[in-house]
């Protein structure tokens, strides 16, 4: 097919696409529905370990600030110590189910009540600093009992295996990474269950000698 010719131009000649008998031009194919099926399986899959490996990251952060928050709250008990020469006592008695191996603990977990105390003499005394041994969190410990942080000054813990007067500090961790072996010696073999066996990597305890 020729264009028709203007004066002053030459005539351009437009040839037409043909194609060849048997043949038709290729058409574009849509997925089938197994396909998509198995394409959507597939980022559900994915989207799920994502969401998985976010929440144990997650986790673990929370745990480590658990564990430099217990480690700072050691320290403040130590400045309480060379001040006062003794741990203080436990002056929060009313945590629900925080009475362990016969002994009542001192709990933090705002989930106790938004006025809970937690070390409160500590706290007096002007040695906690910004520490925040608190937070609301569903989160129990190994017994199934919400004393996420625990204190208690007691006299040969450990079934009476470790002599002295002992300021003990309790954290329960979410994930798998928390010290393991953290417990003094004197405590092997004894039914105090923190620092030991399947409980060990989650959660952590400090042992402070007074004498």
């Amino acid at each position: 097919m020729f264009l028709k010719n203007k004066k002053g131009f030459t005539p351009l000649e437009v040839k037409r696409k043909t194609f060849k008998k048997g043949h038709s031009p290729k058409l574009l194919t849509g997925f089938t529905l197994i396909e998509l099926l198995v394409v959507i399986a597939i980022i559900s899959t994915l989207a799920s370990v994502v969401l998985l490996t976010s929440q144990r990251g997650m986790g673990r952060s929370r745990d480590a600030r658990r564990i430099q928050e217990l480690y700072q709250l050691a320290q403040s008990l130590q400045l309480y110590l060379a001040d006062h020469n003794e741990f203080p006592a436990v002056s929060d008695l009313n945590d629900p189910n925080c009475i362990l191996h016969n002994t009542v603990w001192d709990a933090g977990n705002v989930a106790l009540g938004v006025s809970d105390t937690f070390v409160q003499p500590v706290f007096d005394a002007n040695f906690m600093g910004n520490i925040q041994t608190k937070e609301w969190t569903t989160l129990t410990d190994a017994w199934g009992n919400s004393c996420i942080y625990r204190y208690a000054k007691v006299e040969d813990p450990c079934d009476g295996q470790c002599e002295g007067i002992y300021a003990i500090l309790y954290a329960t961790c979410e994930e798998d990474g928390c010290p393991s072996n953290e417990r003094p010696a004197c405590c092997d073999d004894s039914s105090w269950l923190e620092g030991t066996s399947e409980v060990d990597d989650h959660d952590i305890t400090i042992f402070l000698k007074q004498n």
